[in-house]
């Protein structure tokens, strides 16, 4: 056997350009699928990381129909006992209650939709890293805005919300009636009347949902800012004041001033242009949902047991209450990353196979070269399978040799990247499947990333030479010494 391979090390030696370039073609192609590897590893990994610390987190609790129906008063607890039940849970590092709603923002003569999202600062740093991505001014306050005490309504008041509910719902009928009468008919003027009766419900809507004792401050997408005209100062303050009105879980609808305090750039447009972040205290209070959210999101020491946590802690809380992990909440991603890697895959096999073919083609070469030497050889009793050993064994050595090169170069070319990282600032910014990635795409070399490029790469050359070394195996002795 050894000296099958010292013949096979001498036969590649002496052609040593041609034995090089395709040794060198080995090894570029093998660096080079390496470092695409590792950096859809290392996009892979963002995405997983930017979907569980952009918002999401490892782990979600909502009421069972609230993601379908988003309805307010569809919400789970989340008093302080709650929230220290789910924090003491094996594995939990952090958690972090949230609300969502719907209102209407405006600042001078421009307006614009928005979707609120309720947090508290401190809770939702130990999940997420939703306040790194403040781009201006500062970020909410840790501590909640007083709100004045709510008071029920007497007897007689009851009575008189009750008639001044009576007497909206005839007066729109009344209007309805009359504009089906006659279109033409000019609307009147409100009575003073209506006036009094419109000025004492909101004087009972605010006895029963009083509003703030100062202004609460909110941080806005940064595109939302801008679609107000809002802007900071020349010392990078904001300060301005917006009016917000919201409707209630009860159907009470709120007017507010709101102060800005900062400006938040996530990279992704839909929340950019609409997302309104105020403390999770204040919009309990516009909703009326005392120590209520609609999610609670969970960090885990662990997040590789997203899954196993989700289940136990579904187990735990009953089925008043749907617990997700990431992956169960964002198919997609997953979808997503396995479409990739079966994209790189199928890249890498055809580069391999362009190598392959290379392969075969040095070799075929190198036996036609040597027909009277190998005639020879099996002329004076070195047996088919021993020549076919011999070939075989110059393409094992070609690709080890063209492997370690390859190695090599792509271990250096992945060290690169994983510190300089790919930069692709330059084509905007871009998410996938609604994640905002980095502008700078880094490298993740694993030793899979390693050892299947080069198994794939010695596999089809072997594959490859199996043409040229089963001719030679096959070459009658006589008809070799008469080749020219």
């Amino acid at each position: 056997m050894s000296t099958v391979y010292r013949m096979a090390w001498r036969n590649l030696g002496r052609n040593a350009k041609r034995s090089r370039v395709t040794g060198l073609g080995l090894a570029l192609a093998l660096a080079l699928c390496m470092a695409t590897l590792a950096l859809m590893d290392g996009l892979s990994q963002e995405l997983i990381q930017g979907t569980t610390e952009g918002e999401v987190g490892h782990i979600q609790i909502h009421e069972p129909h609230y993601l379908d129906s988003r309805a307010l008063r569809r919400s789970v607890p989340a008093d302080a006992q709650a929230l220290a039940v789910l924090r003491s849970a094996e594995g939990v590092q952090g958690v972090s209650a949230r609300l969502y709603a719907f209102a209407y923002l405006s600042h001078g003569s421009r307006s614009s939709g928005v979707q609120l999202l309720g947090i508290d600062p401190e809770q939702e740093a130990a999940v997420t890293v939703l306040h790194r991505k403040r781009s201006s001014g500062e970020w909410l306050s840790a501590e909640a805005t007083p709100w004045r005490q709510a008071q029920a309504l007497s007897e007689a008041q009851q009575a008189a919300d009750q008639a001044l509910t009576e007497a909206a719902i005839a007066e729109a009928f009344a209007r309805l009636e009359g504009r089906s009468s006659s279109t033409a008919t000019p609307t009147p003027a409100p009575s003073p009347t209506a006036t009094s009766g419109a000025e004492a419900s909101l004087a009972l809507a605010e006895q029963l949902a009083p509003g703030p004792s100062r202004r609460p401050g909110v941080v806005l997408g940064a595109k939302l800012a801008a679609n107000l005209g809002l802007s900071a100062d020349p010392e990078g303050r904001w300060g301005q004041v917006l009016e917000l009105l919201v409707e209630g879980a009860h159907g009470v609808q709120s007017h507010l001033e709101l102060e800005v305090r900062g400006v938040l750039q996530t990279g992704l447009d839909h929340q950019d242009r609409s997302r309104l972040l105020l403390h999770l205290s204040d919009l309990q209070h516009m909703l009326q949902l005392p120590d209520q959210a609609h999610e609670i999101a969970l960090r885990l020491t662990d997040p590789g047991q997203a899954d196993a946590r989700a289940a136990a802690l579904q187990a735990q809380l009953g089925e008043g209450q749907q617990v997700q992990s990431w992956s169960q909440l964002r198919p997609d991603v997953l979808a997503l990353i396995a479409a990739n890697r079966a994209l790189m895959g199928t890249l890498v096999f055809i580069v391999f196979l362009i190598a392959g073919v290379g392969v075969l083609n040095t070799m075929l070469v190198s036996v036609m070269e040597r027909q009277r030497e190998l005639s020879l050889l099996k002329a004076l009793g070195l047996a088919p399978s021993k020549v076919l050993l011999l070939v075989m064994a110059e393409t094992v050595l070609l690709c080890l040799a063209g492997g370690l090169v390859g190695l090599t170069a792509g271990a250096a070319l992945v060290g690169w990247l994983q510190v300089h990282g790919l930069d692709v600032s330059r084509f905007g910014e871009f998410s996938l499947s609604g994640v905002g990635m980095a502008p700078v795409l880094r490298a993740q070399l694993s030793a899979a990333g390693a050892a299947l490029p080069l198994a794939m790469l010695v596999l089809i050359s072997v594959v490859s030479a199996l043409v040229p070394a089963l001719w030679a195996a096959r070459l009658a002795p006589a008809a070799g010494m008469r080749a020219q």
